[in-house]
């Protein structure tokens, strides 16, 4: 973490507050014998200052790489950063570097930085996207961090199996980021995420050492160059060939960290009922003691202060248990209350991972090399496309039916988040395989110059040709139109982009031939 100074600025407020805190308590307490409410703002007044001047000394040691003092370390939960120690860890804070400076404008389009982190349908997605962003003269920067929230260095966990045809790997990182969303340079919206980044990596069979061969034109170049097409013929077709690429990227909740936080916030509560009584009492007493006693010494005043400070001490150490049990039932009905409305946001993987197996071994039965990660990410950058679309072409380039009457309602869409994605049912017949999906998703929508959120969740049915199976062959694949001999991308739909034909998208790819809200 780079070096960083703690500010002297920063507590110049809680200074101020205490100041005048003070001053009234100065001013008005001579003028009777009673605490009138003059000097009980004044107290409250200390009490407040102190309690922000806390606030700000924590907020100022999280920036550093100093250890927390300890009434802050007991005060506030502590996560500290966590900085890249592994190459695993350097390539996630790699891409999320360069997906930030993809959508903040500082990558061109092409043969951008981020193509070296991502498979060919996440960079399409995230494409798609910077599209939407720049008709709305919009930049998105994503600040983010990864945070030990567990502390127990379960930071990153990671799952790895074979799906049938990549080497998969299910990784969480718990992590703190910021999307700060700008229009002509002003910041409209920023949204955080305290959370879990959710990524999934994908390897297969490498058949050419990193280099591939255009299999229209024989130029040689890297994989990241030919993921838009070959840059010397213009040639598009799909490279599977790759090395832990990022294939799904979201931030989302998880059921392990929000239990962590949770037990940290829990940690804390009695250091803090305890300062709550304890603080307001000691004020009262050593500084009541000073200006209530006009006609004694100073040196009585401070040892009649010092006296009560600590007799009030110990009767607010009695009361906070009492406080605490008032206070109890609060707390657990707003805990009670957070976790009902973010229960959408917080899942236990494990379950999921479960499920995907299952449904994953069911549809092998019918195509041997199915990878249900590869089904979702083609289903992703589907959701993509209809999100982001402009026009009725583009919204329905992988569907059966017309989706045209959602541009409306996806015409502000700036972001997708999908927070979860199933396969729930598959059958197959002769002529066809049908797959339902469900997805749910957080919607980031342009409103006025507002950025608000929403979610959403999605059913969609499926269909593939019963023919079109997994092919085992990782390296660049070219489909042509048949009738210009046009190049295509599947990525792109069913329409040829150079003499309109529309090909029958179900002999080589999942189309959506049902597709609700609910």
């Amino acid at each position: 973490m780079t070096t960083y100074r703690i500010k002297r600025s920063a507590f110049i407020l809680p200074g101020l507050i205490w100041a005048a805190g003070l001053l009234l308590i100065i001013y008005y307490a001579p003028k009777t014998v009673y605490l009138n409410g003059m000097v009980a703002l004044g107290f409250l007044l200390l009490c407040a200052a102190t309690f922000l001047a806390l606030f700000v000394l924590a907020r100022e040691y999280d920036k550093t790489d100093k250890p927390w003092p300890a009434i802050i370390d007991s005060l506030f939960p502590h996560f500290p950063v966590i900085e890249d120690k592994t190459d695993q860890m350097r390539q996630l804070t790699g891409f999320r570097q360069s997906y930030s400076d993809f959508l903040a404008g500082r990558q061109e389009d092409e043969n951008s930085a981020l193509q070296d982190f991502t498979t060919q349908l996440m960079w399409h997605s995230i494409s798609l996207q910077k599209k939407r962003l720049m008709k709305h003269h919009l930049t998105m920067e994503m600040v983010s961090e990864r945070r030990d929230y567990s502390r127990k260095g379960g930071f990153i966990r990671e799952s790895k199996y074979f799906d049938g045809r990549y080497r998969v790997k299910d990784i969480y990182e718990e992590i703190s980021a910021l999307r700060t969303f700008r229009q002509g340079g002003k910041i409209i919206g920023q949204v955080r995420d305290k959370e879990t980044a959710h990524y999934v990596l994908l390897s297969a069979k490498q058949t050419g050492a990193g280099r591939i061969i255009c299999p229209n034109c024989g130029s040689t170049t890297t994989r990241e160059n030919l993921i838009n097409g070959c840059d010397y013929c213009g040639t598009r077709f799909s490279v599977e060939d790759m090395e832990n690429k990022v294939d799904s990227f979201g931030l989302r909740r998880d059921f392990r960290t929000g239990i962590s936080k949770r037990d940290a916030v829990k940690e804390v509560m009695m250091p803090w009922v305890t300062l709550i009584t304890l603080l307001p009492l000691v004020y009262f007493s050593l500084i009541g003691a000073i200006v209530y006693m006009p006609g004694e010494s100073i040196l009585i005043r401070l040892i009649a202060g010092i006296l009560a400070m600590v007799l009030l001490g110990l009767l607010a150490w009695c009361l906070k248990y009492i406080v605490l049990t008032l206070l109890l039932p609060v707390l657990l009905l707003i805990s009670r209350l957070s976790e009902r409305f973010d229960s959408h946001l917080i899942y236990d993987h494990k379950e999921e991972a479960a499920r995907e197996k299952e449904m994953a071994a069911r549809v092998r039965q019918e195509d041997p090399l199915f990878s249900i990660q590869s089904f979702f990410g083609g289903i992703q950058n589907k959701l993509a496309a209809i999100h982001y679309a402009e026009f009725p072409e583009e919204i329905n380039a992988f569907s059966e039916g017309d989706l045209s009457s959602f541009l409306g309602a996806y015409k502000d869409v700036i972001d997708v988040d999908i927070l979860k994605m199933t396969m729930d049912a598959y059958e197959a017949d002769q002529a066809l395989q049908r797959a339902a999906v469900s997805a749910k998703l957080r919607l980031l929508a342009l409103k006025g110059n507002k950025i608000r959120e929403r979610e959403e969740a999605v059913r969609l049915t499926m269909v593939k040709d019963a023919r079109c199976k997994t092919q085992a062959v990782c390296g660049p694949s070219v489909l042509k139109c048949s009738s210009c001999g046009a190049s295509l991308s599947l990525m792109e739909g069913k329409t040829c982009a150079y003499c309109g034909t529309k090909m029958n998208l179900k002999l080589y790819d999942w189309v959506i031939e049902d597709y609700e809200r609910v």
